[in-house]
This record gives C-alpha cells, sequence and structure tokens, in this order.
C-alpha cells in the first residue's frame, strides 16, 4: 500500500489529490472537512478487475491514510444489494440492447426516430475512426467551436493538442472511436469503452452549427448497432438522475434515445469515528444534493442567463 497524490480533473482543472494505491487500484479522496474515498475511475474500469468491497475496506483499515468514509457503487447488472454495509440508492442511464431494429421500433421516442432518419436525408455520416492525429483535431474543431455549451463554460474549449489527445486517449485500447461526418468535415464524434456485457459512453459531443441535422441522434444509432454487434447487453450513459437536478435536456436526449434509469446499490463504509458521525449527520454526501431541488433550478438558470450574457458580450468584441 502506498500513499500518494494522484492528479485527478475537477471543472476543467487538473488538481492533485490525496490517495492510496491498493493493488491494481487507487483510491482518491476528496473533502475538506470529511474525507470520502472512491476508486478511481470506477466507472470505467473493467468490472472484473475491481476488488471485493469486503477486502477494500479490510485494506483500506490497515493503512494510515484511509478516509473517513469510503464508497463503493456496484455494476450494471449487478443491481441487488450484496453486502450489509449502509446503502443509497445510486443511478445509471442504461439502454438493454437485444436488436437494433427492437430499439429503433419499440425503445425510442418518435422524435428520436425522425431524427435519424433526418441525419442521413441531411448527409450525415457515422463511421469508425482510427485514433490518430487528424480524428483528434476534428475534436478539437468541435471543443474550440464556442466557450459555453449547455449554458456553462466549456471546459475543453482552446485546449492544447497533447491535453485533448491524452485526455480523449484513455483506455484506448478497449475504446472505439465514431466521427460523424457532413462530407468530409467532422461535426461529431463519439467514445465507447467496452466491458464484457456492457459499454459506457465516454463523450458524444458534436458543432451546435449542425445541430439541425442531427449529428448525436446518427451517432446514437451507430452505437446501438455495434454493441448488436458485440453481443453487449447494455449500453451506459452515466446517470439518468443526477441528486436532486431534476429533468435537463441530457436527461430528456437519453430518454428520448431509449435510456432507462437503473437503480444501482451505492456503499458508505465509516473507517474513522469522525466518518461514522458524518454518515449518522448525512454529511457524506455531495453539498449540491443538500440544495434544495427548486432553489437548484433557480440557481441554474441564472448561471445559465449570466454565461448567455457574457457569450453575447464576447461575440460582440
Amino acid at each position: 500500500m502506498q500513499s500518494q497524490t494522484y492528479e485527478i480533473s475537477t471543472m476543467g482543472r487538473k488538481i492533485q489529490a490525496p490517495a492510496v494505491r491498493l493493488g491494481n487500484v487507487i483510491v482518491v479522496m476528496n473533502g475538506k472537512f470529511v474525507m470520502v474515498g472512491e476508486i478511481f475511475d470506477a466507472y470505467w474500469l473493467k468490472a472484473d478487475t475491481l476488488p471485493d468491497l469486503n477486502c477494500l475496506v479490510d485494506q483500506l483499515k490497515a493503512t494510515g491514510n484511509r478516509p473517513d468514509v469510503v464508497t463503493f457503487v456496484q455494476r450494471v447488472p449487478d443491481t441487488e444489494p450484496r453486502y450489509d454495509y449502509y446503502m443509497e440508492w445510486d443511478n445509471v442511464a442504461a439502454i438493454p440492447v437485444s436488436t437494433y431494429e427492437k430499439w429503433f421500433r419499440e425503445q425510442i421516442s418518435s422524435a428520436s426516430r425522425r431524427n435519424i432518419r433526418m441525419s442521413e436525408k441531411r448527409g450525415v455520416t457515422v463511421r469508425v475512426e482510427p485514433y490518430d492525429e487528424r480524428y483528434v483535431r476534428g475534436i478539437m474543431s468541435v471543443y474550440d467551436e464556442s466557450p459555453i455549451r449547455a449554458g456553462k463554460k466549456f471546459w475543453h474549449y482552446r485546449k492544447p493538442f497533447e491535453a485533448v489527445e491524452a485526455e480523449n486517449g484513455t483506455y484506448r485500447e478497449r475504446s472505439t472511436y465514431l466521427g460523424a461526418y457532413l462530407q468530409d468535415e467532422l461535426i461529431g464524434y463519439m467514445k465507447i469503452v467496452w466491458d464484457t456485457n456492457s459499454a459506457a459512453i465516454m463523450q458524444i459531443i458534436s458543432k451546435l452549427e449542425f445541430r439541425d441535422r442531427r449529428p448525436n441522434n446518427a451517432l446514437m444509432s451507430h452505437a446501438v448497432k455495434l454493441c448488436e454487434e458485440r453481443g453487449v447487453e447494455y449500453l451506459l450513459y452515466e446517470r439518468l438522475v443526477y441528486g436532486n437536478k431534476g429533468e435537463d435536456s441530457l436527461t430528456r436526449f437519453k430518454k428520448e434515445n431509449g435510456f432507462i434509469r437503473m437503480d444501482l446499490p451505492r456503499y458508505y463504509i465509516p473507517l474513522t469515528l469522525k466518518g461514522k458521525i458524518a454518515l449518522m449527520l448525512g454529511l457524506h454526501r455531495d453539498v449540491k444534493e443538500m440544495v434544495p431541488q427548486r432553489l437548484r433550478q433557480q440557481l441554474v438558470h441564472a448561471r445559465d442567463r449570466w454565461y448567455a450574457n457574457r457569450l453575447k458580450i464576447i461575440g460582440g468584441t
């Protein structure tokens, strides 16, 4: 066991977080008053490489550099609680995949079917691409279109080539990179990370200029086809619901494209006295989740208006 720090990305910045290496995984910790630890990139690691939770807890207890609380979530399709620790329900957005035809005819909305057909009629083609310099620079052209996306600052705007290449190159050996093209121009891309029975979308984004051509729908359609070809049973896209945030445009996009909510057990295990007290008081949760939903939505709308006005000022200079 090695106590150390580990570089993570938060809000577009690289920071060194306290961490401890346990075999093949790294537990990173965050928090000012209560340190909460979690396996770094647990969502992206292969499910069969994750340690047993009991073993993880025992190992952390044996090291001096341990968090106050460690959290661990089971992976799709393992939805039934397997441990006796305190747990709360987390969730993931998942498409149960059997055949492409079933997904297209029965699982998505009529609007999504129209958008997929519209994308084809308007000349958008999707293909699997090698992860090379040309593709990375295509990603950069998408990133650099606007400094603001979805009403907030876009952290990838004007990043240098080396950073874009490194960030999108993670888990390359079991990833597929898709490009949505209008003639020879990359107008959208998707990265899929494969596991044995599931696949997860790490990134899907397209140029705002061409959103009327529905490249994201074309990319999603191609991803489901690949899942069928590989015999993958679930296509995942992070959470369907984020705490008490409520439904937004991304949630609606997921639902219209066949994603459903799958609830997963998330465990919280106190490892120190402070951790036990924090768990009793509910201080193990993200601060944002403690803000009432209505107030949080008002704050989000205020933020969106502020960035929209800022973009107008930038555009006018």
